[in-house]
């Protein structure tokens, strides 16, 4: 059986789900109280886009171990896909009653929070994952981001200088602490990152758009008009390219 399961995995792998979820069925009938074959067949139907085979399939799955997380937090990721939310949060809560000192299946129900925009409940649900797991930083980026959605700057800004620790070289958490900066009113520290975001990636040209606002708040109107007409020269969305021509016009 052994081998036969690894054919199905490297199907798998290989996008061939057809194939793996052939191999999975004929192992089910030769053991059918095995609950990782369930789950390896809902998680190749679910690749198919064969939803309600794959909860059904989850679903079996659950029968036989209801205390293994793992499928909550997979089939719960099939009701986000559908956007019902509500069902996988149900989902999420009872896998985390399973083993509440489990970060990963908490850190799942704070980003179905966070999707939700029940940001002060994600916070909750971060902090206690960031609690158990202090060098998750995918949680600490999470929590930024809730922070900043509730308007709480300073704890955003404390928490992306923790990421940026351990990715100095990322672009994109340059950018979102410059914007956290600016919307605690640090509009030098923006600025400072907001260079730093187009150094480490000079195509990244929101970053031009962030620096036209700011010079333009602080009455910098020749270099607003500097950083916007790079940013318009690559911009596709005709209503956002006519918004900051006349924005450049009024300035020039």
């Amino acid at each position: 059986m052994r081998g036969e399961i690894q054919k199905a995995i490297d199907h798998f792998t290989k996008g061939e789900y057809a194939k793996a979820i052939e191999i999975f069925n004929s192992l089910i009938e030769e053991d059918p109280k095995d609950p990782f074959l369930y789950n390896n067949l809902a998680t190749a139907y679910f690749k198919q886009g064969k939803l309600d085979q794959a909860i059904n399939a989850y679903e079996k799955a659950l029968e036989l171990a209801p205390d293994m997380q793992e499928l909550y937090q997979n089939l719960a990721d099939i009701y986000v896909f559908r956007n019902e939310i509500s069902d996988a949060l149900e989902l999420l809560s009872t896998g985390i009653s399973i083993n509440p000192q489990n970060p990963g299946i908490r850190y799942h129900y704070a980003r179905v929070l966070s999707k939700d925009n029940r940001f002060n409940d994600a916070i909750e649900e971060l902090e206690k994952v960031v609690d158990q797991a202090p060098n998750n930083m995918d949680a600490r980026y999470d929590l930024a981001q809730a922070y900043f959605e509730v308007g709480n700057y300073g704890h955003s800004i404390t928490e992306f200088k923790v990421v940026l620790e351990a990715h100095p070289d990322s672009a994109d958490i340059h950018y979102h602490l410059a914007t956290a900066y600016e919307a605690d009113n640090y509009l030098n520290k923006a600025k400072e990152e907001l260079k730093k975001t187009l150094e480490l990636n000079p195509r990244m040209f929101v970053a031009h758009k962030k620096m036209g606002i700011i010079n333009m708040a602080e009455g910098n109107n020749d270099k607003a008009v500097e950083h916007f007409e790079k940013y318009v020269s690559v911009v596709s969305d005709k209503e956002e390219e006519q918004r900051i021509r006349s924005t450049i016009e009024r300035l020039s």
